[in-house]
């Protein structure tokens, strides 16, 4: 019953975490950092709409096509924090995160990511539909070696980039979230609850939106 409550509630916090971002966009965030982050956010969105869909829903053809496109946009957006990282970096004035070089790379690990996950998750999925919680869902059947890899490496230059910021005096909210996204994911398995994963993602996806409004901030009055 938890899941056909909380993925309702996390589909609406995330049309207004989108709404924020827009203002935040507008207020003066790095385009880049913001057209990432809105992306980031709105598939986020759908993925949460989806899984809400799944209690009114019935199985169908249909209803798992729509499914195969979460895990497309997984597949293809989620990477994108890699180079979110670095843009917070190098919105503080690290030497090194404005030479060619460090751009050339994030560019290469973020391609190699989706590549890897298009090639090895997406190009074989299969979908078995799962009822669980009041909510029906369509599952992958056996999971993916290289989920694992592109989670690890996004998860690693998400706590680099907070632990960057807190540093050289930055917002302290990206390394908090993805403490607590990395906290969180390991005991979501150990209460029963799957939808707790999608509360942590949201908290994460949050501390972002809230550093780059600070990073707005201080741009704009010259701090």
């Amino acid at each position: 019953m938890m899941n056909a409550i909380l993925y309702p509630i996390l589909t609406v916090a995330y049309a207004g975490l989108l709404g924020w971002g827009i203002a935040i966009l507008r207020r003066g965030a790095p385009w880049s950092l913001s057209v990432m982050l809105l992306a980031v956010t709105a598939a986020l969105l759908w993925d949460n709409l989806v899984l809400s869909a799944g209690a009114w829903v019935r199985a169908s053809e249909g209803f798992e096509r729509v499914h195969s496109t979460r895990f497309l946009l997984h597949a293809c957006i989620t990477p994108l924090l890699v180079p979110v990282s670095y843009e917070f970096v190098r919105q503080t004035g690290a030497e090194w995160a404005n030479r060619p070089a460090a751009a050339l790379t994030v560019l290469l690990v973020t391609i190699g990511l989706i590549v890897l996950e298009l090639a090895a998750s997406v190009s074989h999925l299969r979908l078995r539909p799962v009822f669980e919680h009041g909510i029906l869902t369509y599952e992958p059947v056996g999971r993916s070696w290289a989920g694992g890899v592109m989670i690890a490496v996004v998860m690693a230059a998400l706590l680099a980039a907070g632990w960057i910021l807190l540093r050289r005096g930055g917002p302290s909210s990206l390394l908090a979230g993805s403490l607590i996204m990395l906290i969180g994911s390991a005991l979501v398995p150990l209460t029963g609850i799957p939808s707790l994963h999608n509360l942590f993602e949201f908290i994460l996806a949050a501390s972002l939106w809230a550093a780059a409004d600070r990073l707005a901030f201080r741009a704009r009055h010259g701090l």
